[in-house]
């Protein structure tokens, strides 16, 4: 175990910083509770002073997933899974049939090169056939991902902007 009296530098202040920036923005940390702990981060003179700054926050490596609470969240948890497995699906489909498409247009002058987005298409809708995500589904889907992206923004501007007033 470390001696929580070594005094710590600036980089090590930065890192404490930069630490509870992440927790803040997946959502370990409040906006009050963010801000008190930058500023004892900023302030911390000792490797004691830093580390009781973590003690109560989950590791940033090992992110907890609990069980749903309810059957609606775990249906809500089934269609997110989904979603998440359909935007993979499609990102190799379709990087994989660019990829066809400008291999058989310039390199290999296939003749049937206009193929490979039509085939695309086809296997993203398989895609979504096999993994039951219908449209509604979808529409959903991109609701609320798009609603989590604007709230992960707002923290991350929040962390920044704190960051920049304690001048790490």
């Amino acid at each position: 175990m470390e001696n929580p009296d070594i005094r710590v530098g600036d980089a090590e202040r930065s890192e404490a910083l930069e630490q509870l920036s992440q927790h803040f923005v997946n959502g370990a940390l409040g906006p009050d509770e963010f801000e008190q702990r930058t500023g004892e981060a900023a302030a911390a003179r000792t490797r004691g002073d830093v580390e009781k700054l973590f003690a109560d926050l989950p590791e940033l490596s090992t992110p907890r997933a609990s069980a749903p609470a309810t059957p609606h969240e775990a249906e809500l948890e089934d269609m997110l899974s989904r979603g998440r497995k359909v935007q993979i699906v499609d990102s190799v489909i379709w990087s994989v049939a660019m990829i066809a498409l400008f291999l058989g247009l310039f390199v290999f002058d296939w003749s049937y090169f206009w193929i490979s987005p039509v085939i695309a298409f086809f296997a993203s809708w398989a895609a979504r056939g096999v993994l039951k995500f219908s449209e509604s589904d979808e529409e959903l889907f991109d609701e609320l991902s798009e609603g989590e992206k604007k709230k992960r923004a707002e923290r991350l501007r929040a962390a920044a902007e704190r960051r920049r007033e304690l001048g790490a």
